[in-house]
């Protein structure tokens, strides 16, 4: 018994030592589906911390991040982007606010 503990404890001290993969650092690109009937394209960057947003109709937005809790959120002159549980709230300059849902 004591033997097959200090086995287990062995696997387990070696599996510590494996490097980890690093996590992905490259822009991540996603879709929502607007309650106004529109579509949201959004590529997130994390260096830098931004959200580019591309709706038909609009000129495209480059949106620095903001704090924001354990979500999302990202504003600048009157836009934003942000994030509440499953939910996308967009709001843009001269657009009225609409809630978007992530197309999968």
């Amino acid at each position: 018994m004591r033997a097959a503990a200090l086995l287990a404890a062995a696997f387990t001290l070696a599996a510590c030592q494996t490097p980890c993969p690093s996590p992905s650092t490259g822009p991540v690109t996603t879709t929502f589906r607007c309650e106004d009937g529109s579509d949201l394209h959004v590529t997130f960057t994390s260096s830098p911390d931004t959200a580019a947003v591309v709706q038909e109709g609009f000129a495209p937005i480059s949106l620095p991040s903001r704090i924001s809790g354990s979500s999302y959120r990202y504003a600048a002159d009157g836009a934003e982007l942000q994030r509440r549980g499953g939910i996308v709230r967009w709001t843009r300059p001269g657009a009225a606010e609409t809630l978007c849902r992530r197309v999968q």
